[in-house]
């Protein structure tokens, strides 16, 4: 069994038995011992040596100022990842300052990971060296894993964090990226499905059609462009499983099916996002927040799609933390919290009350202008 395999069994053992003790873990002492300990162990590391996993572990009081991590681990008796924890269930947002201020303490610190037991967030400092970021590059969900299984994306992106693979300089730059990677491929999924006007003048040019009419390009030239780049993307992978020699060809069907599996995701995010700008229109009652529809955005992470109203976090709507088999988990804000679901309908009460919620909050509102079209 190579890594990735055993990995995810392990992952996927953890998930089941942690979503098992959910309920009994009620505060976080517990939530540290039978749901964040199994997860260290999983990646390697030995809860029972001080020298390697040490809990509450202090930096030096910075301003008199102590901070804190629940757990780091420590290489050559300096801090390389740190484990914050709240109890089980709990929203993680309290929880980042302190460890963020941990991270910033300790310039060894290479990986900082929140965690309410049941849903692990990653970090580095990407943006500002030091400095942990803001959102969390892998997003770890247990009781999705536990439902429906992880994908190799998400078991790459956690290996270089293992005892066995540690790679702290390899961390920083899979997160980078993996999310430039997603981004790029989800903006590869918009254009396949459908061609904007920019992009398709820039792939006629280089065909060697240069004056091409706006109206032209909507009715003739952008179809086109969709089906040539449907079978670029497809058609190399088919042939070469057509030419592989039959040793080859289990290996090759299953990296057909991982490129598959990426592109169903990447398509399926699309998709929900879509979905919520689609369903606002005919879920809101006013016409100042149909014009604010237009502000909708979203940002692709490893593990998890958030989106938001003109700017995030202040304008964040709900993260969705995807399922393999079809159900998805969206966390929207109190009250409504977490819905799990293969019917995306059933997210329209709280979409709309958070939707809602934001454009007040964030005033937003336009003045009214005459609504053309609303779809269901």
């Amino acid at each position: 069994m190579n890594a990735v395999s055993e990995l995810r069994a392990g992952l996927v053992a953890v998930a089941k038995r942690s979503v098992a003790l959910a309920k009994a873990c009620n505060n976080e002492e517990s939530t540290r011992l039978y749901l964040l300990l199994p997860v260290i162990g999983l990646l390697g590391y030995d809860s029972s040596d001080p020298l390697e996993v040490y809990p509450n572990h202090e930096a030096d009081p910075i301003g008199g100022e102590v901070h804190r991590a629940d757990f780091a681990i420590l290489s050559s008796g300096a801090p390389v990842i740190a484990f914050a924890s709240t109890k089980c269930g709990a929203d993680l947002g309290a929880k980042q300052p302190s460890l963020a201020s941990y991270f910033g303490a300790w310039p060894s610190t290479k990986l900082g990971v929140l965690t309410n037991g049941l849903t692990f967030e990653f970090f580095v400092d990407a943006t500002k060296p030091g400095v942990m970021d803001s959102e969390p590059f892998l997003t770890l969900d247990l009781q999705t894993i536990a439902q429906s299984g992880v994908s190799d994306e998400v078991i790459e992106t956690l290996i270089p964090a293992s005892k066995a693979s540690f790679d702290a300089d390899m961390i920083a730059e899979l997160a980078h990226m993996q999310l430039v990677r997603k981004r790029l491929r989800t903006a590869f999924i918009e254009e396949a499905q459908s061609p904007s006007e920019e992009f398709s003048r820039v792939m006629m040019q280089r065909v060697g059609f240069a004056a091409i009419s706006s109206s032209s390009i909507q009715r003739h030239y952008a179809p086109l462009i969709k089906v040539a780049f449907e079978e670029a993307l497809v058609l190399p992978v088919v042939q070469r499983l057509r030419s592989a020699s039959p040793g080859d060809a289990k290996n090759n069907a299953a990296a057909f099916h991982q490129v598959g599996q990426k592109i169903v995701m990447a398509e399926r995010e699309l998709a929900i996002f879509n979905y919520v700008r689609r369903r606002l229109a005919f879920l809101v009652t006013d016409e100042a927040a149909f014009a604010a529809i237009d502000r909708l955005d979203y940002k692709d992470y490893v593990g998890k799609l958030v989106v938001f109203l003109d700017r995030d976090p202040k304008g964040r709507l709900f993260d969705l933390i995807r399922g393999a088999d079809g159900y998805d988990k969206f966390i929207f804000p109190d009250p409504h919290g977490e819905i799990v679901t293969n019917a995306i309908g059933e997210i329209d009460k709280a979409l709309a009350a958070t939707f809602a919620q934001r454009v007040h909050e964030m005033d937003l509102a336009s003045p009214a202008q005459p609504r053309l079209a609303r779809s269901a």
